[in-house]
């Protein structure tokens, strides 16, 4: 990133400036906006630390000018080398906008419901069509909802079981404060209804689709501190048309004495088996993907809640069909399998394997179960692409691999548990996200509810490779052009993320080709903490064992040099909210090897994120700074403080939601004071915060598109890209 210093008369003096302007070093002349140092020292242990911006914690009037100082500062450093700035937008602007974007399609009888972004970017609505064909209907759009002091997004959609009703989920400005409306299907009006301080954005309908069991937030009261936000969080039952605040509380901490529950870091969910007999409730304990499992007989004279399954029993999905239960489990089995039990008397120790693939991951969150009239279907991960089996409801063991057609990541899939078969959608980073349905004996069909994406991949490759760090062979996927050199030079952006055993994204964008056109490459290193090789990965960078994580991001950085992708001036790193964590550490440890950081709402200061909304949730994930041990761990890796000064760190961008309820705007503030204020090497330290946003979630076209060209801007003049127009203009 170049900033453009003031012009000086004399000529050595000028042509000095040039150089470093070329260099992307900044001048003295503009220097970041200063931030206000107040030194607060914690004790932990035997260790004293010291937070010279502590109270940027805090919202203040102050901080508000600050954060829109350091956007103003950011936004002249742009402005230096506008017309660049101006091509990349436009180019990702046309390739974003030419085919509808969709999410959440379902099939409920002879019907699709799904929430679509226009080609025109404006703002996501609700629409409906036929199975067999025809126009779209819209069923909901934002301006509908009345008028707001923040933008309005409809985030989730769950569609009742018989089709008439269509719960909505609304957030406004990125903050996921989600309050649930209703739309009639038929009428198309949306009812008075409404449902407020989701915890859980898709609520589940009962049987007879009459109602919806949903998860709220407590109501806290003034002062609070936001630490106890998530703490009791129960599950409701609204009947559609009862009035407001009447609703009865059916599952969660204190709603029965023979269910127990911690209510300080637990999140409820309960949903009807499909023949409305079963309520099963499920417990995470904070962000562990394992439920304890409750189930109630709705058809009992006295329904009682009678625990099935234990966090121990290590459940990451439940399905429930004609009085059996089944579940994902990775108890004794890392890359978990299908277990069964009779719902009337049984429980997990009864358990009978229904379904356990070899070479197929089914648990780390990785495995979902859909079940369908025809067949349970279950969709796992083999080799980083998706697997999908039908298993027979009659014999254990039995089942047929469904021919997806492609290789690529599922991130759609759903079944009516009245009709056969399923929907899904697929992408791969030089696929388009499609949506398929599979009907029992036939190949998939695309439904046509997504055009394919006119964006030309062809001349753009994706290869997989596993590279070595600390023993192990880490998963490295790398997306470039076919024609691509190997002479070192290439800028390449290097992503990773690695947290709560999720497998990370092989994701379709088709605004990446406008990096790919000029001779960018994006690589997605899949660190351990992360879901790629089962439970066993998961564990391996979780909590005290985080720092494995940073290593193999090292390791790819380090491949990618070797084998001459690229060389330390032209590579950047990325990660974006928990994969932040790995970006700071990685800026601290090794600044020398990166030209340039990008933090994507991403946390990095890990000594305090214990102290926010989420804090309490993540403990089970990050560890504790109340742990001797952990907090060894937790200080070892964390960049915020661990930063030196006169320390040469590379390029930083660092951008904050201002309504980010997952990693606070503070924390990407406080990094970026301490960034301006540490580092020697005169590289520019750029902080955004988008104060209409959160975490990225309801954020509109237009923001992502002006989100993606600062990014690639970024990454141009720090990384040495060619400044001529991209192909494709």
């Amino acid at each position: 990133m170049n900033p453009n210093p003031r012009h000086l008369i004399r000529c050595l003096g000028l042509f000095v400036l040039a150089a470093a302007a070329s260099a992307g070093i900044a001048s003295a002349a503009d220097a970041p906006p200063p931030a206000r140092i107040a030194d607060v020292e914690d004790r932990y242990f035997d260790d004293t630390v010291v937070d010279p911006y502590r109270w940027m914690e805090q919202p203040s009037a102050e901080l508000d000018t600050w954060y829109r100082a350091q956007n103003a500062y950011t936004r002249r450093w742009y402005e230096r080398d506008a017309a660049q700035h101006r091509r990349w937008f436009d180019r990702i602007r046309a390739l974003q906008t030419a085919t509808a974007n969709l999410r959440f399609v379902t099939r409920t009888g002879d019907q699709y419901f799904f929430l679509e972004t226009p080609t025109d970017g404006g703002d996501v609505r609700l629409m409906q069509r036929a199975v067999a064909g025809g126009e779209k209907r819209l069923l909901l759009q934002p301006a509908a909802l009345g008028e707001s002091a923040r933008r309005r997004s409809l985030d989730f959609i769950s569609v009742s079981p018989d089709g008439r009703h269509v719960a909505v989920a609304v957030g406004e400005g990125g903050s996921e404060n989600w309050s649930l409306r209703f739309v009639d299907v038929r009428s198309g009006k949306l009812l008075a209804d409404t449902l407020p301080r989701l915890s859980a954005p898709v609520p589940r309908w009962s049987a007879d689709g009459k109602g919806v069991y949903y998860a709220q937030l407590q109501k806290l009261p003034p002062g609070a501190p936001e630490t106890r936000k998530h703490e009791n969080n129960r599950v409701f039952f609204h009947a559609l048309g009862a009035a407001a605040g009447k609703d009865k509380a059916v599952f969660g901490p204190g709603v029965d004495p023979a269910v127990e529950i911690d209510g300080k870091i637990s999140f409820t969910d309960a949903a009807e088996s499909a023949d409305g007999r079963w309520l099963v409730g499920s417990v995470n304990r904070g962000t562990d993907g394992h439920v304890a499992l409750w189930l109630r007989d709705l058809r009992s004279k006295k329904p009682a809640w009678r625990r099935i399954a234990d966090p121990a029993d290590a459940i990451t999905a439940v399905a429930l069909h004609a009085d059996q239960v089944y579940v994902i489990s990775e108890k004794d089995s890392p890359n978990g399998r299908v277990l069964r039990f009779g719902a009337e008397r049984g429980s997990l120790a009864d358990a009978k394997e229904w379904y356990a693939p070899a070479g197929v991951i089914l648990g780390s969150g990785n495995g979902w179960l859909a079940d369908a009239a025809d067949a349970l279907y279950v969709v796992g991960t083999r080799n980083g692409s998706a697997d999908v089996a039908a298993l027979s409801y009659d014999e254990a063991g039995k089942s047929r691999a469904l021919p997806l057609g492609v290789l690529g990541e599922m991130i759609e899939f759903s079944a009516d548990p009245n009709l056969p078969g399923v929907t899904y959608a697929l992408q791969a980073p030089t696929l388009s996200p499609r949506v398929f349905r599979y009907e029992p004996g036939q190949a998939p069909v695309d439904t046509g509810l997504r055009a394919a994406d006119p964006a030309d991949f062809s001349a753009i490759a994706t290869t997989r490779v596993e590279i070595a760090s600390g023993g192990v062979q880490v998963p490295l996927t790398i997306t470039a052009r076919k024609d691509l050199p190997r002479d070192g030079k290439n800028p390449v952006l290097l992503v990773t993320y690695g947290s709560y055993g999720a497998l990370s994204p092989m994701w379709f964008s088709a605004p990446d080709l406008a990096w790919y056109e000029r001779g960018g490459v994006l690589a997605f290193a899949h660190v351990r903490g992360g879901g790629e090789k089962g439970a066993a990965w998961h564990e391996a960078g979780r909590g005290t064992r985080k720092q494995h994580a940073v290593d193999d991001l090292v390791a790819a950085a380090r491949w990618l040099i070797a084998e001459g992708y690229t060389s330390p001036d032209h590579l950047a790193i990325a990660g974006k909210s928990a994969g932040g964590i790995v970006m700071s550490a990685a800026l601290a440890q090794q600044p020398q090897l990166f030209r340039a950081v990008m933090f994507r709402v991403g946390v990095t200061d890990l000594l305090r994120i214990e102290q926010t909304a989420g804090g309490p949730a993540n403990v089970v994930e990050y560890g504790s700074v109340k742990n001797p041990e952990e907090y060894r761990a937790l200080r070892a890796i964390s960049g915020y403080a661990n930063l030196r000064r006169g320390t040469a760190y590379p390029a930083v961008l660092l951008e904050a939601g201002y309504n980010d309820p997952r990693v606070p705007a503070w924390q990407l503030g406080k990094m970026a004071a301490r960034l301006q204020a540490s580092t020697s090497s005169r590289r520019p330290v750029l902080l955004r915060v988008d104060f209409d946003a959160g975490h990225g979630l309801g954020s509109s076209p237009l923001q992502v598109a002006e989100l993606k060209a600062d990014e690639y801007a970024f990454l141009a003049r720090e990384l040495g890209l060619d400044a001529e127009e991209p192909e494709g203009d």
